[in-house]
């Protein structure tokens, strides 16, 4: 299933079924083409009325003109995030936030792709699709400096859980460099969660191709793409075909139709597995470079920790922290999700687990593993910041 959207003039493939060949001989022909309606990087055709295209970049005026196009077609259910490269972070996160508390549902078509700051747009969607490529990595902001680009860091660590975003996910994204993008392939998609589909299915009968790997690689440019200035056409609804036994290809799996109802929301992420995603995030964070783990660091601590028994202020447990990056300069950093456990009240939240470590030191020589376990109680109410940490090593 595939919603086509050509950035020529922003047109679909036709829908209906294919004729029988010996009726193709005579050329039909073109429909009178919509005007589609333009918000910025927001395109609306009035005779797709519960969508809403989104491409080119994220860029400084976007929340504007989402409000706006929401506000004149109240319909808009889903986003269809189309070649989008992403671009500004803070934008980003509150275009996201929009997404997520009107309800709205998010699409990457098939050969079209989301990037950066379009991937929190994506993943705040009530209901998610991703049939085209999903890219992520850690938020370069050079349009924010000091507090601004922390807000950032803080906004990400405090909003993804609540977008029910793995921590696998995460630790993807805070582990791969400002300068290249993570591509998530089929597999890992199904593997992280990462679509997330109401009742509605269709076949999905094209394979993942050949070759298709995840890893960093060269992120696509967020330039803008040409949209025709004069008229298109709305892109039609893929035909519908109910999932029933035996009729996708073997191995193909069903996947929703992204022309979903704002109506069939699935239930909230509970507090104890937004505060299972945050902890896991904060350990997976520490295997970027010191600059970048220590960027993260300031920004997941109260101003005053129970750290390993003692009460200390946030500056000490900085400088503890920074001591021991600059001692060990690579760090990788795995934890055992089946062991995260979380218990609530009043979100106030402990959270317990293990993981496996591999630090090294080039210039002394030195590398050290093992597995530790760990235990944060975070204070939701504070935009998930530590309050308490403790750790033990428990093999080498």
């Amino acid at each position: 299933m595939c919603v086509a959207l050509p950035l020529g003039g922003i047109a679909a493939a036709p829908a209906q079924a294919q004729a029988p060949a010996q009726q193709q001989a005579a050329v039909q022909p073109s429909p009178p083409a919509e005007a589609a309606e333009r918000y910025g990087p927001f395109v609306y055709f009035p005779s797709a009325p519960n969508l809403l295209i989104y491409h080119t970049g994220v860029g400084a005026n976007d929340m504007l003109n989402l409000k706006k196009a929401l506000r004149e077609h109240p319909s808009i259910a889903t986003l269809i995030l189309q070649n989008n490269g992403g671009g500004l972070v803070h934008i980003g996160l509150v275009v996201a936030e929009e997404v997520y508390e009107r309800g709205l549902n998010t699409y990457i078509p098939k050969d079209s792709y989301c990037a950066s700051a379009c991937a929190f747009v994506y993943f705040a969607g009530r209901q998610r699709l991703a049939e085209g490529r999903l890219g992520v990595h850690q938020i370069s902001a050079p349009e924010m400096t000091g507090e601004q680009a922390q807000f950032g860091v803080s906004d990400i660590v405090a909003t993804l859980p609540k977008y029910g975003v793995s921590a696998d996910v995460l630790g993807i994204m805070f582990s791969t460099p400002s300068k290249d993008m993570y591509f998530f392939t089929p597999q890992e998609i199904a593997k992280y969660g990462i679509n997330r589909t109401g009742q509605t299915q269709v076949a999905q009968n094209s394979p993942p191709p050949r070759g298709t790997a995840s890893g960093p690689v060269n992120a696509p440019a967020a330039t803008p793409v040409p949209v025709s200035s004069q008229q298109g056409q709305p892109p039609a609804p893929a035909p519908v075909q109910t999932a029933h036994a035996g009729a996708a290809p073997a191995g193909a799996a069903p996947v929703a139709n992204p022309y979903m109802k704002k109506e069939t929301a699935p239930a909230a992420i509970s507090d104890e597995q937004k505060a299972i995603n945050a902890a896991a995030l904060m350990i997976q964070a520490g295997s970027g470079t010191n600059e970048e783990s220590m960027n993260f660091t300031r920004e997941f601590y109260a101003d005053t920790v129970d750290y390993f028994k003692k009460t200390r202020p946030k500056s000490e447990i900085l400088a503890d922290k920074e001591a021991y990056f600059a001692r060990w300069p690579i760090r990788r950093f795995v934890v055992d999700q089946s062991t995260l456990k979380a218990q609530c009240k009043d979100q106030m939240c402990k959270v317990v687990g293990i993981y496996d470590y591999k630090v090294s030191s080039p210039a002394r020589g030195k590398t050290a593993t093992g597995t530790s376990n760990f235990t944060y109680v975070l204070d939701l109410r504070n935009r998930y910041r530590i309050v308490m940490e403790d750790s033990e090593v428990i093999s080498r």
